[in-house]
């Protein structure tokens, strides 16, 4: 597929996102539908439903693997738009946003997977709430030709990084660019007053442990350096939570620049399989 045409789905989903119509997605007859990590039918997820806007949005696409990754922010407060709500009782309900990221996997029949995560602002200790994010459009700039790496590469790198959360490497060798920033849902999370660490600090504290498992590349963009990369983490600490984490990559030299993470927890399930390298050393054996 084309990028026009995965960028042109992604606005057929969205829209029928907004309009609580998900009859209006062309789903393939034989596709997967999953909804905080478990199968369940479009339009079932509690960020489906009448009003709906999406303030913040944010696509990538591959026509290697024939994917877009949509992250973004949505929420049922539609303020001057309630003109277009025909039934206006749903209006006085208690404002909601969530943090969203949504998968969709198509071929020539339609779209053959959705893979939803949709974080509630309720309860979240982040600095940066959904309703002030914004898209890092740096994400978006490609690089000089001489800064990109390979496909192969970039999948490496980012197999090297869950290798270091998992700790089956030395963390040190997994590449970081010295102006490496990490944002977890659109809050800094290094180089902050009460995030003084660094990535590669951070990177490196012992407690900053993982199991990294059913990891999946569903973007890698050459040209912007983006490799998009999810795995659902099991955490050595006991004391710790599971996560349900996609990161979004920037790579820039053969180094991780920019990190920004989405990411649900004490999510037990994740009903998706490890598509590509599940280590670095995979990524040896294959080349």
């Amino acid at each position: 597929m084309t990028k026009k045409e995965l960028l042109t789905l992604v606005v057929r989903f969205t829209e029928a996102l907004i309009h609580n119509k998900p009859q209006d997605v062309p789903l393939a007859p034989k596709s997967k539908t999953t909804y905080q990590g478990v199968q369940l039918p479009l339009g079932k997820g509690e960020i489906w439903g009448i009003p709906r806007r999406i303030p913040y949005r944010q696509t990538f696409v591959d026509t290697i693997t024939n994917t877009a990754c949509f992250s973004g922010v949505v929420t049922n407060n539609i303020g001057m738009k309630a003109i277009d709500v025909e039934d206006r009782s749903v209006l006085h309900g208690p404002q909601k946003w969530w943090i969203y990221y949504v998968r969709i996997t198509a071929n020539e029949q339609g779209i053959v997977e959705v893979e939803e995560v949709a974080r509630p602002e309720t309860g979240s200790a982040l600095d940066v709430l959904p309703s002030q994010m914004k898209p890092p459009h740096i994400l978006e700039a490609p690089l000089p030709e001489e800064n990109r790496s390979t496909r192969e590469e970039m999948i490496k790198i980012a197999a090297l990084y869950w290798d270091g959360v998992q700790k089956i490497i030395d963390p040190k060798i997994v590449p970081i660019h010295p102006d490496a920033r990490r944002f977890e849902v659109g809050t800094p999370v290094t180089d902050e007053m009460f995030h003084p660490d660094s990535v590669r600090t951070a990177y490196d504290r012992p407690h900053f442990a993982w199991d990294c498992i059913k990891r999946r590349y569903p973007v890698v963009d050459v040209s912007t350096g983006i490799c998009i990369s999810t795995t659902h983490m099991l955490a050595k600490d006991p004391n710790e939570p599971t996560g349900y984490v996609t990161d979004i990559f920037k790579i820039e030299c053969g180094l991780i620049k920019y990190i920004y993470a989405f990411h649900d927890w004490l999510v037990p399930f994740v009903d998706w399989e490890g598509v590509g390298p599940q280590t670095a050393a995979e990524c040896n054996k294959r080349s």
